[in-house]
Parts: C-alpha cells; structure tokens; sequence
C-alpha cells in the first residue's frame, strides 16, 4: 500500500517502533519555530510538516515536529505494520489519553458501578 502524500488533514498514519510503542504522524501546520529531529534544520512558522506523537507501551507520550522528507527518509522505514487512520482518531487529547494507561490495558474498559 502506498502512503504517499499522507499524514494528511483526513488521514493520519499509524506504526509500532522497534520498541513495541505506538507511533503516530500527524500532519500539522506550524504555529511556531520548531528543530527537526532528522536534520536539524528549522521547521519554520506556517510550514506543513509531520508530527510523530509517540505513545508508549509502559505509559507516557512525546510528540516530535519533522519535516515531510526527514519523516519519510528516517523515521518511516523504522516503523512496522503501518496503516492509515483517520484523523480523528488521532487528536492530541485522544493520544495523550491512550499514553495514561499502560499498552495492556488500552481498549478495555471497566464496568460502571
């Protein structure tokens, strides 16, 4: 499947690190200066980039700003079992719920008493 143009404003790709953590890329539209972790570079104000919202597996979330091409070229090939999502399901709100409760314990739900 080819994922090209994606992360998008209706979809989102989502993969799993070497390490088993959720890895999440957003498109975003920067509100302000950021560095590229792939190059180093300046990710500059109102410029379309990728962000990679890590969500890991024992607890705990970080987000990461790359441009398009670094995130395609570095952080892309690391990742396995990819897909497209979409957008909603990746909300800054959503992911950082996800990050509070430990990867067993995601998708299930207690019983109201």
């Amino acid at each position: 499947m080819s994922f090209e143009g994606l992360p998008n404003s209706r979809q989102s790709l989502l993969g799993i690190s070497h390490e088993g953590d959720e890895v999440w890329l957003i498109r975003g539209i920067s509100q302000k200066q950021y560095t590229c972790p792939g190059c180093y570079g300046d990710v500059e104000i109102g410029e379309d980039h990728v962000i990679a919202q890590t969500v890991m597996k024992l607890g705990g979330t970080e987000h990461r700003h790359w441009h398009r091409g670094c995130a395609k070229r570095i952080l892309e090939p690391g990742l396995s079992r990819v897909k497209a999502v979409s957008s909603r399901e990746s909300g800054r709100s959503k992911l950082e719920s996800r990050g509070r409760r430990p990867a067993g314990k995601r998708g299930r739900r207690t019983p109201r008493r």
